[in-house]
This record gives structure tokens, C-alpha cells and sequence, in this order.
């Protein structure tokens, strides 16, 4: 979601919200007939005040504004001697900041780059198995002596790699086993960078492929492709998992060089250690991920076989 469309969100919301206000407003009339013949007056007063500002009559203006007090506080008193709140039929806005304008004094509301957030965390492709998994909740009981210490430095990095992440942001390659917080961590960047507007798709090496490979035999464009090529952090998880082959090579090639010639960074992690991927997708790709990635190594015993072991639970 870009801001703009953001901004009409916010007026769709504001529209919603004044309208159930006068549905309410209406039942009131019905319920207290007595409240609409107040509204009449406090209208009728609209255009008195308007004209007496104009012609500069400041008594005038005075007393009709006691007046308007007056019956703004009878319309008070009327709705709560009947059981009703003093703002029963008040619009209901989902920001009391911004009364759902988007802006506050010619700057976008927080309520705004929320909405852009939150849209950009629900699309960047983690599934339900993946939302959950944050920084917080990255559990270090499972690594013990220097493992533990390596874990706690690269828990640090990653942290502060989504923290300060931007255009400038550089690539990360996440190696070692099975079971040892690579998807975990990466899924925790790419939530929290998500969060903060940034455009973030998290795929498994699986479907990216699965998905370039239909694209080769179909006509027009795919959008979830050429996200794959222009969103501001892409996650490829599981690097290694898919079939590999020549045509899969290739294409995890043009992929990376395209990202790397935009400064798009990639968040890469894979089980496989070098000379794999040497053989899996070639000494270009290897030297581009050597060359270009920050590469951040995962030590440990398999976490999950360990809670496997323990009875825990993930």
C-alpha cells in the first residue's frame, strides 16, 4: 500500500464514521424529539456568528456564543438525564489524532505510515508458522559455551540490521545446518523491517523457482515476479531445497545480479556450505554471495531435534 492510497483509506474511514454518526443522530431525533429541535437552533446560529465575525461585531458575537454554550450544554444534559452518553451520536474515529484526516498540521499522521506498515507486513509472504517469530522471542537457551556467545553476537547483528535498515543496507547470507535460527531470524527481519514501510517479500527457494518456471511457459507479466526483482528486501529462504538444475542456476543468477546492479539487498539462507553451492549454482553465484553478502555464520546443535528430545514444545 503506498501512502496515497493510504491517505484515501483514511478518508474512506472518515466518510464511514460521520455517516454512522448521522444514522445515530437520527435515532435520537426519534427517541428525543426534543434533541432535534436543539440542532435546529444550534445551526440556525452558523451563519449569525459567520456575519457577526464579518462585521466585526464583537458583543454580538459574544452573546451568541454564551447562547450556543447554553444550548450545547442543554443537548448535553437532555442525552444523559435519558441514559444516553453526552457524545452518543459523536463520529467514532479510528485516529482521535488526525479525526481520520491522515494529517496533522500539513504532516502525514502516524495513523498513516501504520496502515502503509501494516499493509506491508501482511504481504511479505510469511505465513502463519512465520508472523510469530521476532527478535524477542529467539530463544539462546539452546546454545551453550562459545556457540552460545557466537549466537548472542549474531542475534545482535541482525537485530540492529533491521533497526537501522534502508536503501544503503547490505546483503546477508546466512549459513550452517538444519535447526539453527536461520529462518527464525530471517523471518524476524523481514517482519520488522516490513513494519516499518519497507517493501519486504519472504519466499522459500521452492516457490521462487516453482514460480519462475511457470512464468517461462505463460504470456504477460507476473507481479509476483517482478516484486522478486524490485521490493526493497527480499528473503529467499531455504536456498538449496529446490531441484537444482542448469535452468534454476541460471535464473537464481539473473536474480541475484539484477538485485545487486539496483542495490536491492537480499536476505539469503541456506543449509548448504560453499562448495555446495559451488556445485549447486556455480562459481558466479558463489562469488557474487562471497563478494557482495555479508555472511553470517550459524553454529549449534539442531534446535528442534533438541526439543524434540526435551518434550518442549516450538
Amino acid at each position: 500500500m503506498k501512502v496515497i492510497e493510504a491517505l484515501r483509506k483514511k478518508d474512506e474511514q472518515r466518510a464511514d464514521a460521520e455517516a454512522a454518526a448521522r444514522r445515530r443522530t437520527e435515532e435520537l431525533y426519534v427517541a428525543l424529539p426534543a434533541l432535534q429541535a436543539l440542532d435546529a437552533k444550534l445551526a440556525s446560529h452558523g451563519p449569525a456568528i459567520a456575519k457577526l465575525v464579518f462585521t466585526k461585531d464583537r458583543e454580538g458575537l459574544a452573546r451568541l456564543e454564551a447562547e450556543n454554550r447554553d444550548l450545547q450544554e442543554q443537548r448535553r444534559q437532555l442525552l444523559t438525564r435519558n441514559g444516553y452518553r453526552p457524545d452518543e451520536d459523536a463520529p467514532v474515529y479510528r485516529c482521535a489524532v488526525c479525526r481520520d484526516r491522515g494529517e496533522v498540521n500539513g504532516s502525514l499522521c502516524a495513523c498513516v505510515r501504520e496502515l502503509v506498515a501494516v499493509d506491508r507486513y501482511t504481504s511479505t509472504g510469511l505465513g502463519k508458522g512465520l508472523l510469530g517469530k521476532t527478535f524477542d522471542n529467539f530463544s539462546l537457551r539452546y546454545y551453550t559455551g562459545e556457540d552460545r556467545t557466537h549466537m548472542e553476537a549474531l542475534l545482535s547483528i541482525c537485530r540492529k540490521y533491521a533497526e537501522t535498515f534502508g536503501e544503503d543496507s547490505r546483503s546477508l547470507l546466512f549459513l550452517g545446518g538444519t535447526g539453527l535460527g536461520k529462518t527464525h531470524l530471517s523471518a524476524a527481519i523481514a517482519g520488522e523491517v516490513a513494519k516499518q514501510g519497507w517493501d519486504v517479500l519472504y519466499e522459500t527457494s521452492q516457490k521462487l523457482f516453482d514460480r519462475y518456471e511457470t512464468a517461462r511457459f505463460s504470456q504477460g507479466s507476473d507481479e509476483r515476479i517482478e516484486r522478486y526483482e524490485s521490493c526493497d528486501l527480499l528473503v529467499v529462504d531455504d536456498l538449496g531445497a529446490e531441484c537444482a538444475s542448469k535452468y534454476t542456476a541460471a535464473t537464481f543468477f539473473n536474480l541475484l545480479n539484477t538485485r545487486l546492479i539496483n542495490g536491492k539487498p537480499m536476505l539469503i539462507n541456506t543449509n548448504l556450505n560453499r562448495p555446495q553451492l559451488e556445485k549447486a549454482y556455480g562459481g558466479r553465484v558463489l562469488s557474487r554471495l562471497l563478494g557482495e553478502f555479508r555472511v553470517l555464520k550459524f553454529v549449534g546443535t539442531d534446535v528442534r531435534m533438541q526439543k524434540i528430545a526435551g518434550g518442549a514444545s516450538e
